[in-house]
């Protein structure tokens, strides 16, 4: 009990000290907000291509969500073949996800960077 004491009350200072540079940070940033853009989209009154325009936008996020997700599964992939492959000492395994893991990623970001300028066109 008495190390632990000894160690807070030397501690002490250092803490406030701490505490008070990090409650002085903020006013020292003097960073501005950028401004808001104006819509650009769908601004001229039409309906239909307002909908068609919020549409479009959907279907970035769409595949933004199925490159996430892609991503996701590499990950629980790759755990799962490390697992494996410690378990039996054979690194094959292990080594072809990741490789394969590698490329699935890469073709799937060329996938919806490609994908997303024809479904904006459209």
């Amino acid at each position: 009990m008495n190390v632990i004491t000894s160690l807070y009350s030397r501690t002490k200072g250092v803490l406030r000290g701490g505490v008070a540079t990090l409650a002085s940070l903020p006013a020292v940033a003097l960073a501005a907000l950028p401004q808001q853009e104006n819509i650009t989209e769908g601004t001229d009154g039409n309906l239909l291509d307002t909908f068609r325009n919020v549409g479009s936008e959907g279907f970035s996020i769409a595949f933004i969500v199925v490159t996430a997700f892609a991503i996701l599964a590499y990950i629980g992939a790759l755990i799962w073949a490390f697992n494996e492959s410690r378990k039996k000492g054979e690194w094959g395994l292990f080594g072809m996800v990741a490789g394969l893991g590698v490329v699935m990623i890469v073709v799937v970001i060329w996938l919806a960077n490609y994908g997303d300028p024809i479904m904006q066109s459209t």
